[in-house]
């Protein structure tokens, strides 16, 4: 009878694959002290994790799947991957979509596949804003900027389609609140696509909500578990903590904690966190993420209990894997 990873005598191995070039080298540094504490819960529940950059990768096929890191085959023995998929470089982005498409097409498990159709549902916005909304979930009106010359043809659309403004403008495949731009007028909305296109970045248009916070909820096994409030802080008007927001724990009120298990169960997704925009008794859905959404910000008890739920979820799919093999 073939071991499992959680009862084989060696440690369950992750691979944990990041993309440095996505930072400025400071801030690179910063993060790397702040997500020590991922790293340590992870090797403490009993996981040899090893991080990779995503530029020393390089994707092959010769008899099987091969990701060689110099000469060694990181798929060659079998491991859980995390991969950080987005970033604001269109050629990085291809760079990972190959790695992701590689670890899919191994033995290996792709732990940050944690959605139904993961490429459509695993960083595009737009694409979360529809399914969400055939769900019941409420979604801000939203614009999606075509590409190049043809860009500033959303300017008639948000004229027609958003409310008056102010507007924000965001890439449709970003995280951490990067490349998320408020604009006061239709002009100043021009001025800032004119600016975006060129990178080619996917980007969409909304209206800006005023005094407003962000809330995460984190769902597991088809159940809210915790919940966090994030809030711009002084005039800023993003709320990520990694932005400078304000984080404190929240309560979710009944109807966003059903309908964040309800998409949960719609994605096919053991764990998942729902963030959504609340703006005072009102709210709407602003994206979700699987395991690569941060929980170290949460209060103790909440933390250690996502925490656990996280290892578990890791756990279960590396054991599903590893008993096909």
């Amino acid at each position: 009878m073939k071991n499992t990873a959680a009862d084989s005598p060696v440690r369950p191995r992750i691979v944990w694959i990041t993309t440095p070039d996505n930072y400025d080298p400071e801030v690179q540094k910063q993060l790397k002290r702040g997500g020590s504490e991922r790293l340590d819960m992870l090797t403490a529940a009993g996981f040899d994790v090893r991080v990779v950059h995503s530029c020393d990768v390089v994707p092959v096929w010769n008899g099987r799947p091969r990701l060689l890191h110099g000469e060694e085959d990181l798929l060659a023995r079998f491991a859980g991957f995390l991969v950080t998929s987005w970033t604001w470089d269109p050629a990085i982005e291809r760079h990972i979509e190959a790695i992701t498409r590689t670890v899919r097409a191994s033995d290996c498990v792709l732990l940050t596949d944690g959605t139904l159709d993961p490429e459509v549902f695993g960083l595009d916005k737009l694409a979360m804003y529809h399914h969400a909304a055939a769900l019941g979930a409420p979604v801000l009106p939203t614009v999606s900027v075509p590409f190049g010359r043809y860009a500033r043809r959303a300017l008639d659309a948000v004229r027609t389609q958003l409310p008056s403004g102010p507007y924000v403008l965001k890439p449709r495949s970003m995280a951490m609140g990067y490349g998320v731009l408020k604009a006061d007028t239709v002009q100043h909305l021009g001025a800032s696509i004119d600016l975006l296109t060129p990178g080619g970045l996917g980007c969409l248009v909304q209206p800006y909500v005023p005094d407003s916070g962000d809330v995460r909820v984190y769902v597991h096994e088809g159940k809210v578990i915790a919940a966090l409030l994030r809030e711009p802080a002084g005039r800023a008007y993003l709320a990520n903590a990694s932005q400078g927001g304000n984080v404190s724990g929240y309560e979710a009120p009944a109807e966003i904690a059903d309908l964040s298990e309800r998409l949960a169960r719609s994605l096919h997704s053991d764990y998942l966190c729902v963030d959504w925009l609340i703006s005072g008794e009102s709210f709407s859905f602003n994206e979700w993420m699987t395991v690569s959404a941060a929980y170290e910000d949460l209060p103790p008890s909440a933390r250690k209990t996502v925490a656990q739920a996280l290892v578990q979820y890791i756990s279960h799919r590396m054991d599903e894997r590893s008993g096909l093999r």
